[in-house]
């Protein structure tokens, strides 16, 4: 997932709690070799499948049935030529990848973590990946002196847009969108996604074009992962901070909606809030950009209430948040029973039953399906740029669509991470497999949005489109900061709205980027 913590990781909803499976009559031991035969790849399969199925409470709503059924087909193949478990992962990764959930994830085993530190050779590169070619960051061992900037052009023959496009079977994403999996894959990230693609390789063949219109292809060899440098220096506040630009222009980074975080800094996320908005308040700021480009979600309903200090009304953001039933369980091969229980019993009297035997939270305080049930001030009125790109996901995402369908916002950078109709997230199932030791984290609750997508499958587009660049990597003040800038300073129209009010209507500045760039 990139110099961030993994997005992946970073629930939707109510994620102050993770719920592990009951697995009565099992204990599953730390193996200490991930050596594995068919058949117990096989079993590990079936088990993972069978949860999927019982726990995801729409395992078709970006996928076909036609389409799982080839996916299972596809990994039944694989695993039959499965002798360890990275080889489980290569099969079930591509299974979990096509439905289209990001918050679904699945977590090496400690054995495989360990044998990847001690044995693995990986890509010496650190990488940034954009939606058309893929730079050079960093260089380690061999290909220390590989100039920033560079584009990778191949990979032992295999084009820069085949190794996107295999990505796209290595991680789990939000429907059709490819940002969130290139974010994930960026920095050193891409280095361990090709470990876990490809194995250990001693030796890569690169094929590079510097920024001087140069190719060249060299041949490095591989690397321990201790031997890679963490990167150049990512600049993350903690929790929200507020910076004043000029007299009527402050910046605001968000960059989670974790309580815990907050609490770990010595600090509470509603006061942080409150402060905030009363000194843009007080200051009579008229300009304020927005950035949630490392924000990948926390605890709900975080997103709403920054929204409220936005947008006056409140607003109905669900549709519906449904799970499957209160409680989801599952049997092996071997008739041992693994369950997770979703809702616990004070929490069922928020819930209704539905004819099909599924639940859906009830429309009622403090929760529900509002964004908030009362309205904050002071509120901020003046002209909004929202920053945000592949890592706005779970929460961020939640927050980016509101802010677009309330037409709030312009929007600069990437399509965000998540789809706009909604995500499955929330408590999770995190079921350990017994013989490879993987563990599986399904999310269990299905937030649906009370508006249609964008289409169905992708995420709130950028007004003005800016990926991130390999000579700013990981600082906020770049590129997509300074068009946002130059955004807010754009001419006015006579009735005092921007004449970029809408989407579709915004001029975006040219802007320079690369090593060049005004910093």
């Amino acid at each position: 997932m990139s110099p961030h913590l993994p997005r992946r990781l970073l629930a939707a909803a109510a994620l102050s709690l993770s719920l592990f499976p009951f697995q009565p009559g099992l204990a599953v031991e730390a193996r200490n070799t991930t050596a594995m035969t068919p058949a117990e790849a096989e079993e590990d399969l079936d088990l993972a499948v069978a949860a999927l199925e019982a726990g995801l409470p729409d395992i078709y709503w970006h996928q076909s049935p036609a389409e799982w059924r080839r996916a299972k087909a596809n990994a039944r193949e694989r695993v039959r030529r499965t002798v360890d478990s990275e080889g489980l992962w290569r099969a079930l990764m591509p299974l979990l990848a096509q439905i289209g959930e990001g918050h679904l994830s699945l977590a090496p085993s400690d054995a495989m973590k360990q044998k990847e530190r001690t044995t693995g050779r990986l890509l010496p590169l650190s990488v940034l990946w954009t939606q058309d070619a893929a730079y050079v960051v960093d260089g380690y061992g061999q290909a220390a002196d590989v100039p920033r900037g560079s584009r990778i052009l191949s990979i032992d023959g295999r084009s820069a847009a085949t190794l996107e496009n295999d990505l796209m079977s290595a991680a789990t994403r939000d429907g059709k969108i490819r940002t969130g999996v290139l974010r994930e894959a960026s920095g050193n990230g891409y280095g361990e996604l090709l470990y876990r693609m490809t194995g250990s390789r001693e030796s890569f063949e690169l094929k590079l074009a510097t920024s001087d219109g140069k190719i060249n292809t060299r041949i490095v060899r591989g690397v321990l992962p201790s031997m890679r440098g963490k990167g150049p220096a990512v600049t993350t506040p903690q929790v929200a901070s507020l910076e004043w630009l000029d007299a009527d222009t402050a910046y605001l980074n968000v960059p989670t909606f974790s309580n815990k975080r907050y609490r770990e800094a010595g600090a509470d996320y509603q006061a942080t809030l409150q402060g905030t908005f009363d000194e843009l308040h007080s200051r009579r700021a008229k300009n304020l950009i927005l950035d949630l480009r490392q924000n990948g979600g926390g605890s709900e309903p975080n997103e709403s209430i920054l929204f409220s200090y936005l947008v006056h009304e409140p607003l109905r953001k669900y549709e519906a948040v449904e799970a499957r039933s209160q409680r989801i369980a599952v049997t092996d091969a071997h008739g041992v029973r693994y369950e997770t229980e979703v809702f616990d019993d004070d929490e069922m009297k928020s819930q209704r039953r539905l004819p099909n035997g599924r639940l859906t939270r009830l429309n009622l305080p403090p929760g529900g399906l509002m964004t908030r049930w009362s309205r904050s001030a002071p509120v901020y009125d003046g002209h909004l740029v929202v920053l945000a790109g592949g890592d706005t996901f779970s929460g961020g995402a939640e927050l980016a669509s509101m802010l677009y369908h309330a037409r709030r916002a312009i929007f600069v950078g990437e399509e965000v991470g998540g789809t706009h109709e909604g995500n499955t997230s929330g408590y999770r199932w995190n079921l350990t497999l017994p013989n490879s030791g993987m563990t599986l984290r399904i999310p269990l609750l299905k937030f649906r949005f009370a508006w249609r997508g964008l289409p169905h499958d992708r995420g709130v587009p950028p007004d003005c489109f800016v990926p991130p660049n390999a000579w700013e990597f990981g600082q906020p003040k770049d590129a997509a900061w300074r068009v946002a800038k130059r955004l807010l300073k754009q001419a006015w129209s006579t009735g005092g709205e921007p004449t970029w009010s809408r989407p579709g209507q915004v001029s975006c500045p040219i802007q320079a980027t690369g090593q060049d760039a005004p910093l």
